[in-house]
């Protein structure tokens, strides 16, 4: 649990939905069971463990994103309604830095020196101003830049980074976006625009999709002509609709427009009728998030149902099932949401950021080259798998400890009372103008 603090804006935070936390844990465990399969049990041929740990780890960035947008909304939503628009874009950004940037910058600079990212200053000045300036500033994902070796530049140093990069674009949009949520102020038209802009949402991109060979194309005459770009991990098509938080805030953004519906809803009482179609959408949504992760490791008998199935496990396909859990788990009482609830789960969601952020670097004590997929071979990938993740879960534990929450405390103390001062003044000043409190 965050450390408390003397923060107004905690003080005034909603009560946390321990359901939440726990989906954060699964989020990172998706993600960690498929790198940790891909990078320390890899085989020269297909098998059932390769597959699993695949359809398994669809599911990670797209609930990292629509969660994000979820818990962001619920939380702060009350700051920019009740405060200024300075007062609480100071307090939001405050928070979210200290939130992400010390372990981010603790393991950038890790992976600066393990990966002999400095040796660029003699041979690649440029690209190395580059990879340094986007990093610090968490942009690098925002711009598709070919470095050293034909690599995207988000790929170097700390390469799961892009995520926290792409995670801050969503809070320089939120800061503007959080207005025009506030305009849906019932749950049928808030649950109107949901589905409106989720059918939008897959409209936009299957339209981009059919003519994703034209963008390329324009991306290789205006946006560079290296060869990357023909390259299926480092190309302009993998980069845009994967790693560019333009397309991945439609994520974020879905998840905003849940929270409001559920904040709409959460004073009223669940009524029987409610509560068994709430039943009814969670036991839909996990159906659903399970063929597509099915589907995304195997093959159908129709070749272009295949090739969208895949390009939108790449981005929006999980989203509308996985706000439909969010809201599910957070309204209504049920044995996922105990399940999600647990202490077990909740503890490990609290570590969830320096899972993701450590397991780049714990995994590699256990790499090991591509072999024959056999009885003997797997049955040591079940064991080296599991193990691999264990190290990793416990070496998250001392980064949140010693790292991620000491960091976070102090950055919030350092600031709790020039933004307090700040919150005075503007009150003041509101109150001589006759402004409303959370006027822009």
């Amino acid at each position: 649990m965050t450390a408390p603090d003397d923060s107004a804006a905690r003080r005034n935070r909603p009560n946390r939905i321990e359901a939440l936390t726990g989906l954060r844990f699964l989020a990172a465990a998706s993600i960690l069971v498929s790198h940790t399969s891909e990078w320390t049990a890899p085989f020269t041929s297909a098998n059932p463990i390769s597959s699993a740990a695949q359809m398994i780890g669809v599911y990670g960035m797209p609930l990292f994103f629509v969660l994000s947008g979820f818990v962001i909304h619920y939380n702060y939503a009350r700051l920019f309604r009740e405060w200024s628009w300075r007062a609480a874009t100071a307090e939001f950004f405050v928070a979210r830095f200290a939130r992400l940037y010390p372990l981010y910058f603790f393991f950038f600079i890790v992976g600066m020196v393990s990966d002999f990212t400095v040796n660029w200053i003699h041979d690649y000045l440029a690209d190395f101003v580059k990879l340094v300036i986007t990093s610090l500033t968490l942009t690098q994902s925002w711009f598709y830049i070919i470095v050293v070796n034909h690599k995207i530049l988000l790929e170097n140093a700390f390469g799961l980074g892009w995520s926290v990069s792409t995670e801050w674009f969503f809070y320089c949009v939120y800061i503007v976006l959080v207005f025009a949520v506030f305009r849906l102020r019932r749950p049928s038209t808030t649950l109107a625009a949901i589905v409106g802009f989720s059918l939008l949402a897959f409209l936009l991109l299957g339209y981009a999709e059919i003519h994703a060979v034209r963008i390329v194309d324009l991306a290789r005459r205006y946006v560079t002509d290296d060869p990357a770009l023909t390259s299926q991990a480092y190309g302009f098509h993998r980069w845009l609709f994967y790693y560019s938080p333009y397309i991945r805030v439609m994520e974020f953004v879905l998840g905003c427009l849940t929270a409001q519906l559920y904040m709409l809803l959460i004073e009223r009482p669940v009524e029987p009728l409610e509560h068994a179609l709430g039943s009814m959408a969670l036991w839909i949504a996990l159906p659903v998030l399970l063929l597509i992760g099915i589907f995304h490791v195997t093959s159908t008998s129709i070749a272009p149902l295949d090739h969208y199935i895949r390009f939108f496990t790449l981005n929006f396909g999980c989203a509308v099932p996985l706000a439909t859990l969010l809201f599910c788990v957070s309204r209504y009482d049920s044995p996922v949401s105990r399940l999600l609830a647990g202490r077990s789960l909740v503890s490990l969601g609290e570590i969830s950021y320096s899972i993701y952020a450590v397991h780049t670097w714990t995994l590699r004590a256990f790499l090991r080259p591509a072999v024959d997929f056999n009885l003997a071979n797997g049955t040591e990938a079940l064991v080296r798998i599991p193990l691999a993740m264990i190290f990793s879960t416990i070496m998250a534990t001392a980064t949140y400890r010693l790292i991620e929450m000491p960091c976070r405390r102090y950055i919030r103390n350092k600031w709790s009372g020039r933004l307090q001062a700040w919150r005075d003044r503007q009150l003041q000043q509101n109150t001589l103008s006759g402004a409303p409190a959370g006027s822009v």
